[in-house]
């Protein structure tokens, strides 16, 4: 800048023929030319000091893990138990949780939900609940994919595959709450 200062100047004090003339649009023009190369330069510089930041920046997923209440009839509707909703990447939700009671009476529910329509979840995986008193004394396990539904203004969905292992007119009303505020 100041070179292309002094040359006006100059040209300025001394009347420019158009020899100087010719000098100073020189000057200018290497200046120019030299200042647009240093203003390339740090732009290119500074991509790289960008590049090598970002490189550095650890990457990272962020799981948004979501507590809901699950429950079965013969335990409690009052004193539900928990399962964590986990986003897959897929579209699922991972649902693992339990129920249980001071006679080691359980629900259990390992798999993924994922909605069907405003009133239906499919769960595939494994459902198993044990009541002393049904399926003999032993637990009954449903695996592989399973309907759970929605009536009417309930907060829950209940499993629709709802007799027990031992058959007969003995049904587990197996249901999750509250999945309505993360399965969308």
């Amino acid at each position: 800048m100041k070179k292309i200062l002094i040359a006006l100047v100059i040209c300025l004090g001394f009347g420019c023929s158009e020899n100087n003339q010719k000098k100073v649009d020189s000057v200018i023009d290497d200046t120019s030319d030299s200042l647009v190369a240093k203003v390339d330069q740090v732009g290119d510089s500074l991509k790289r000091v960008k590049d090598d930041i970002k490189s550095k920046i650890p990457k990272f997923k962020i799981d948004v893990i979501k507590t809901i209440p699950i429950s079965l009839q013969w335990i409690s509707f009052e004193k539900q138990g928990s399962a964590q909703l986990k986003k897959q990447s897929d579209g699922w939700f991972s649902i693992k949780g339990e129920q249980t009671n001071a006679n080691n009476e359980f629900l259990r529910l390992d798999g993924k939900i994922k909605r069907l329509d405003a009133n239906q979840l499919s769960f595939e995986g494994t459902i198993i609940t044990y009541i002393k008193d049904n399926n003999g004394g032993k637990p009954c396990e449903k695996t592989g994919t399973q309907i759970f539904a929605k009536k009417g203004d309930r907060n829950y969905y209940r499993l629709q595959n709802m007799e027990n292992c031992s058959g007969g007119k003995v049904l587990d009303y197996v249901d999750i709450y509250d999945v309505d505020q993360v399965v969308k």
